[in-house]
């Protein structure tokens, strides 16, 4: 038994040390031709990250499609989830698809003439809850970009994952994920967290705000002495590889 305990241990603290070298690469895009660049991601790039995560080089390769909000800075959020030790391994990504420089060339030329990349920032994973029987990366994402007050950092991580520790079997959503910006600090940054809410489906999330609502509670208040909801965007999974 005592054996058996110290296992479960050693399991554990190994996969703690794993989830902090993860490293996500996070790349914001707006495509004035949705179509278009749709089919470029699904029949093109999505061959490059297969082949990288293949060879070990990625660990997973996400597509997200904003849902039902034209007026939104941007359309997709491609996320390049990493080990940190593989970060940065220059690639020949033509040669994964059998092309010339030329062809490549002339590719991202007509790539760049229907998207443009808004952002990259990138943070890590510090903390995440399933639904039981949640073992997949579900359809529906709705990131909370969050910016911490007046520098308290441990505080405000502790009480995000002491505050969803797990998620009830009745509850509509179905999972929760927290990170942190790790990349370039400034006062012109908007966002210094983000909290992720997962849910089955797009009408899974309205049904949320469509019954009786009540005032805020002390906690609700606590919460907003720590930390300010910027902004909030409703996402659909695309593509995702390697997951």
């Amino acid at each position: 038994m005592k054996k058996t305990i110290i296992i479960l241990f050693m399991l554990f603290i190994a996969s703690s040390v794993f989830a902090q070298t993860k490293l996500y690469d996070i790349v914001f895009v707006k495509a004035n031709d949705i179509a278009a660049y749709d089919q470029y991601l699904e029949e093109q790039f999505s061959k490059i990250h297969q082949k990288r995560i293949d060879e070990g080089m990625l660990l997973q390769w996400d597509v997200w499609k904003v849902v039902d909000n034209p007026q939104e800075d941007f359309t997709h959020m491609i996320t390049y989830i990493f080990d940190i030790d593989k970060y940065g391994e220059s690639i020949n990504p033509q040669s994964y698809l059998g092309m010339t420089d030329r062809q490549w060339q002339i590719m991202q030329q007509d790539v760049s003439g229907i998207r443009t990349r808004v952002g990259q920032v990138k943070w890590n994973d510090l903390g995440s809850a399933r639904k039981k029987g949640v073992n997949y990366l579900p359809e529906i994402m709705v990131l909370n970009f969050m910016m911490l007050k007046n520098d308290q950092w441990e505080t405000y991580e502790q009480a995000e994952i002491n505050a969803t520790k797990s998620i009830g079997n009745n509850s509509v959503r179905v999972g929760w994920n927290f990170h942190r910006r790790i990349d370039d600090y400034g006062t012109d940054n908007y966002f210094s967290h983000v909290t992720v809410d997962w849910f089955d489906q797009y009408k899974d999330y309205l049904k949320l705000g469509m019954g009786p609502l009540t005032d805020a509670s002390k906690e609700n208040q606590d919460w907003n002495e720590l930390r300010e909801l910027k902004k909030r965007v409703v996402m659909q999974k695309l593509i995702s590889l390697g997951n």
